[in-house]
């Protein structure tokens, strides 16, 4: 992968010095308009009008097949690139995650001997290997954190880094199927900002489903909204309502009113 991403920056190099090219036809057709445009001006037509045009229009055929040639290196590694990413990422997570198993099975035998302890003073005031064993899992942390580190560093290449560093923050780099009303404040405070500590060092080490994703696509699919229900409140319905028009009331007839007689005289 190392030879493909120095090849794919020489090639990238090369095409940002090679810049536009203009093409054979056109490059061919500006001795054309140059010399019409000296006649013009007074001077004689080009007696080598052909060779010179010829010429112009191999060197630009030559330009634009090295562009041509350049774009498809490029976009021919970029894809190899994506791919060895991919492959190379795949069995990466996969140790890590191995390393991750081993490295919390090591913390558990460790973590037995602080009898709950939950601070340095705690550990001190239950003595026997307690101390002894705090001492041990402070320096521990630092493990825990090169290996999200080199997570990190792994699924970035495969999508966007804004978003990874967002499902970074809501934790769901550390717990696979996180709920954060299922995790103590405290705890989740420490996994969603990477400032672990005893304390979070050892729930880890507990929980059934610590993790390091398969790929990026399984940690993007962590992030899912709760299924929250349809909240129980009453339903009014807002159909809007038409209210008819009722005809006017026929007017009163009070015994004066009279019929004009339209006939002519």
């Amino acid at each position: 992968m190392a030879h493909a991403e120095a090849q794919l920056s020489t090639l990238e190099a090369r095409k940002r010095a090679l810049g536009d090219v203009l093409g054979p036809d056109l490059a061919r057709r500006k001795v054309f308009d140059d010399a019409v445009s000296a006649m013009h001006a007074g001077e004689s037509f080009p007696d080598d009008i052909g060779a010179t045009a010829a010429r112009a229009y191999l060197d630009a055929l030559t330009g634009e097949s090295e562009a041509l040639a350049l774009r498809v290196g490029v976009d021919s590694l970029r894809n190899h690139l994506r791919y060895l990413r991919e492959t190379e990422a795949e069995i990466a997570l996969e140790a890590l995650g191995t390393r991750l198993t081993d490295f919390l099975a090591e913390v558990r035998k460790v973590a037995a001997d602080l009898k709950d302890a939950r601070s340095a003073d705690e550990a001190i005031q239950a003595g026997g290997r307690a101390p002894a064993a705090w001492r041990t899992l402070t320096d521990m942390v630092g493990r825990l954190r090169a290996i999200r580190e080199a997570q990190f560093d792994t699924l970035r290449p495969l999508g966007d880094g804004q978003r990874l560093q967002q499902l970074r923050n809501a934790g769901h780099f550390e717990l696979a199927g996180l709920r954060h009303d299922e995790v103590p404040a405290d705890i989740l405070t420490a996994l969603q900002s990477g400032y672990y500590d005893v304390p979070s060092l050892v729930y880890l080490a507990n929980s059934d489903s610590a993790w390091v994703p398969s790929s990026y696509e399984a940690l993007e699919d962590e992030d899912v909204m709760p299924d929250v229900g349809i909240p129980d409140i009453p339903v009014h319905d807002v159909t809007p309502t038409v209210t008819p028009i009722s005809e006017p009331p026929a007017p009163k007839r009070h015994g004066h009113e009279y019929t004009p007689d339209l006939r002519l005289k």
